[in-house]
């Protein structure tokens, strides 16, 4: 609940409550009057008071009851009243010493009303400037919520926003995302506010209201008292934040929809759709996003094409690269058209883009040589990703340049690859298929071969005899070995027949 108040002072000012003597506590004039209240009988007043009311009363069983007059004032303090106005002349000359020591103590003001003032016409009066004080509160209020609604309809950004809202409000005004990082912060003179380290969290007299759009709490925006904070200034805040909240959504949306529109775009190039060079770069400027010079294409895929990995490893990408990055969900894949920076941006272990997630591998094209032939690139950075997966592992970043040889052997045709795997390891029992795999992986060195699979180099040695000979082999000779570096390739990638991943 927000004060909507006038403070006991403001009243006697500006009400007929200026009629009546202030008798005690002239240190609370500050507390502020929410609402009146009448009360005749002083017995069970703490069941009807609440916070902020101003008691009007003749005070009728006062004067008899010294024990009450001695704990009149605290009690209305404790039941929450700010004032008390006692009407003499009925019941009372004047109000007891009793209490008004007590109100002194405490800081209760307590007033005397002479006997010709009608209840009536305080009530009246203080129910008139209340009404007045809420009515202005909910003009500020509104009138911030409609300029700065206006300036998210005309497309003004979040700094702006945040800057016409602290002149508004006449102090620094902060917006903090979720994690606490700044989003912005400006003066009502227009200069930019700071804060330290700690940001709103180490700002012990901010005012801070959340930022909720769509159900989800996408931060804070907090209000520096600089100046002395008004009553409505929470209010105000609010409408801040609503605002704030508004832009957010609104650039949500907006972000989503321009995210859409590159990632076509990086699709049509890919398969050649996006026309000539010349087409290409205007469809680029339009959309507000670069090609680089010496542009190739990288895939990354996972082993089960999880779709919460994918946007998890697409929101990554978007912050770890440069500038606004040409990056599409194409199927279980993620294509980026990127730059050689952004390829060593990138890396080669890809462990970053998926932190308790899925496995990611990727390939990795040549450069294309304009934004026409990224086909070229794109079916390079398949070819890398498959070979590469299978000659190395997952989780890496494969180029192509590393797999070419390779590429140029295999190729994609099937029967070629089952022949070669016919003609070498599909004649060979596990053991010596392990055996062959080692060898050839570990540059021929019969050592490191026995020691990894906790043999004796004899024996080693007696197992790639036999293999030469149910293969019709010789391992001394290069040709043979790469013959059987392809099979073993071509059986860990699966059939190359079913096409370029």
């Amino acid at each position: 609940m927000h004060k909507g108040g006038v403070s006991v002072a403001e009243l006697v000012e500006e009400t007929a409550l200026g009629r009546a003597e202030l008798r005690a506590g002239g240190g609370g004039l500050g507390r502020e009057v929410e609402r009146v209240q009448w009360m005749e009988v002083l017995d069970d007043f703490a069941d009807y008071l609440a916070p902020g009311d101003l008691l009007l009363t003749t005070a009728y069983n006062l004067g008899d009851d010294r024990a009450l007059q001695r704990t009149l004032a605290g009690r209305m303090l404790e039941a929450g009243a700010v004032a008390m106005v006692v009407k003499c002349g009925y019941y009372l000359e004047s109000v007891p010493y009793a209490v008004r020591r007590q109100a002194d103590d405490i800081d209760l003001p307590v007033f005397e009303l002479p006997r010709e003032v009608p209840f009536v016409e305080i009530s009246q009066s203080i129910y008139e400037r209340l009404v007045s004080g809420s009515y202005a509160r909910l003009q500020r209020s509104a009138g911030i919520h409609r300029e700065l609604v206006r300036l998210v309809v005309d497309g003004a950004d979040l700094g702006t926003v945040v800057r016409r809202a602290a002149a508004m409000v006449g102090n620094p005004v902060v917006v903090e995302d979720d994690a606490g990082r700044r989003l912005g912060g400006w003066r009502p003179d227009g200069r930019p506010h700071w804060l330290g380290p700690g940001g709103l969290a180490d700002a012990p007299h901010a005012l801070v209201v959340p930022v909720v759009a769509r159900g989800v709490t996408h931060g804070r925006v907090g209000l520096i008292p600089e100046r002395p904070a008004q009553a409505d200034d929470v209010q105000a805040l609010e409408q801040v934040a609503t605002v704030v909240a508004l832009d957010i959504a609104k650039s949500d949306r907006e972000r989503l929809t321009e995210d859409e529109l590159v990632a076509a775009f990086v699709r049509d190039l890919v398969r050649g759709r996006a026309g000539d060079a010349a087409a290409c770069q205007a469809r680029a400027r339009r959309l507000g996003v670069e090609i680089p010079n010496e542009a190739r294409v990288l895939r990354l895929r996972g082993a089960t094409a999880d779709p919460g990995a994918v946007e998890q490893a697409l929101d990554l990408l978007r912050e770890r690269l440069p500038r606004r990055p040409l990056l599409a969900r194409d199927g279980a894949e993620i294509v980026a058209v990127c730059s050689a920076g952004d390829e060593e941006l990138v890396g080669t272990d890809l462990g970053w883009l998926a932190p308790g997630g899925e496995e990611l591998t990727g390939g990795a094209g040549e450069a294309a040589g304009g934004p026409d032939r990224l086909g070229a690139s794109h079916h390079q950075a398949g070819r890398a990703l498959r070979l590469g997966r299978g000659l190395r592992g997952r989780g890496v970043l494969h180029r192509y340049a590393d797999v070419e040889a390779y590429d140029a052997l295999l190729g994609d045709d099937g029967d070629r690859a089952a022949r070669a795997r016919a003609r070498t390891i599909d004649r060979l029992p596990d053991d010596l298929r392990t055996t062959l795999a080692l060898y050839l992986e570990h540059n021929h060195s019969v050592a490191r071969t026995a020691r990894e699979l906790f043999v004796h180099r004899n024996t080693v040695h007696y197992r790639l005899r036999r293999i030469e000979a149910l293969c019709e082999l010789d391992l001394t000779r290069v040709e043979d070995r790469m013959l059987c570096q392809i099979a073993l390739l071509s059986a860990r990638m699966g059939d190359p027949a079913a096409g370029v991943v």
